[in-house]
């Protein structure tokens, strides 16, 4: 049985299964439920029992508290650290518990990286061919940063494309991208077993990205079949690596940003447009996304737009932002478009075409900070405004 000492926790749990496993009184059916560190996150107790654990000889007990799961079989809190005069060495890697007439020294195992917990997919979902979905998972632990590892399954036998990425815990939900490199409709039932989550040092994070990467690049060079061509594509490829890292959004580092040009005219303004709850709900968890990507940030802007969300085939919102009010005032550059006709004559009896897409590519692209109060949006949530080219503006 895995046991974590925990000097956050006030009190000791363990789960139902590692429960089985140890001598104990009878269950108290007693349901409670406690706060979580983070100060807002609950879970529920579904009970009290006085449990026996014998450490090297010296038995000890403590009231713990049973629930359906952690992210090991038992933490001991404060009041077992307490009790038994625990002192936690951390230098010397030792543990020294203290009885009424005796004491025990244990080697402290500080790799929590061994701990995993599965990852499971909340709702059904209908990935389109080249359509890259952002979707909800589920986990056992309510909180914490966690590396999510894919599913073998779903990468191998259907071809899907899902990063090894950090994610965030909250309420026992996390977000991920999947891409569909296919030319058919993938679907994804709810409860599918998507990846794994664990605690993983940086260094091994950064390995789990490059694997990544290197396996995106492979994709891309299916379709080649000259062996040469394809050796030194990909060690041009595999030089320029971090380029082709999909798991995490960027913004490009260049002295050119988005400007918008006002002249005099004053600030528009709008109010938001009404929402059902569900689009409420859909509106949040974007912005939430976008803030923590740093696409966006809190605004007191005098200037306002009104969002819309627009349902997708696969039933998820796509967020977008009314800026016609905006766009009436900008100054709009005149610069010529390339002519459909003359490119593919200029091209045209070549036999390589080479094709790159920026990924998010809008949102690649900064906006000058004194015009990004321009792009301020409002929503029930709150008004925001854009820190990188949002889709619509006018220029």
């Amino acid at each position: 049985m895995k046991v974590m000492l925990d000097t956050g926790a006030t009190q000791s749990f363990i789960t139902k299964t590692a429960l089985t496993k140890t001598k104990h009184l009878p269950l108290n059916n007693n349901q409670q439920h406690y706060l979580m560190a983070d100060g807002y996150t609950t879970f529920k107790v579904v009970g009290l029992v006085k449990i026996f654990i014998d450490i090297n000889q010296i038995k000890t007990n403590i009231v713990v508290g049973v629930v359906d799961s952690l992210c090991t079989d038992c933490i001991l809190g404060m009041n077992f650290i307490n009790k038994y005069k625990v002192n936690i060495n951390n230098k010397n890697k030792q543990i020294e518990i203290y009885t009424s007439n005796n004491k025990t020294t244990i080697s402290m195992d500080d790799k929590i990286k061994d701990i995993i917990t599965p990852c499971h997919l909340l709702n059904n979902t209908c990935i389109y061919p080249y359509q890259e979905n952002t979707i909800k998972i589920t986990l056992r632990l309510a909180t914490g940063e966690l590396l999510f590892s894919p599913a073998h399954q779903l990468i191998h036998k259907e071809n899907l494309i899902i990063p090894h990425s950090f994610i965030s815990i909250v309420n026992h939900i996390a977000w991920i991208t999947v891409y569909n490199p296919t030319s058919r409709i993938r679907y994804l039932k709810s409860n599918t077993i998507i990846g794994t989550a664990s605690f993983i040092s940086s260094t091994k994070l950064y390995c789990y990205h490059f694997r990544f990467t290197a396996q995106h690049i492979n994709t891309l060079l299916t379709h080649i079949e000259d062996q040469q061509q394809l050796k030194e594509l990909l060690n041009v490829l595999k030089k320029h690596h971090s380029l082709f890292d999909t798991s995490k959004t960027t913004i490009a580092q260049t002295s050119m940003s988005h400007l918008i040009c006002t002249g005099d005219n004053p600030p528009t303004t709008s109010k938001p447009y009404p929402q059902t709850i569900e689009k409420q709900n859909a509106t949040y968890d974007t912005i939430q996304q976008m803030l923590k990507n740093k696409q966006i940030r809190a605004s007191h802007s005098q200037y306002s737009a009104p969002v819309l969300l627009i349902k997708k085939r696969d039933g998820s919102y796509r967020f977008i932002v009314d800026y016609r009010k905006l766009n009436h005032i900008t100054v709009q550059d005149n610069y010529p478009l390339p002519n459909l006709e003359q490119t593919i004559q200029i091209v045209g009896g070549c036999q390589h075409y080479t094709k790159l897409d920026l990924r998010s590519g809008y949102f690649q692209i900064p906006i000058r900070e004194d015009d990004k109060h321009k792009t301020a949006f409002i929503t029930v949530h709150g008004l925001y405004e854009f820190n990188v080219l949002a889709q619509g503006l006018k220029k």
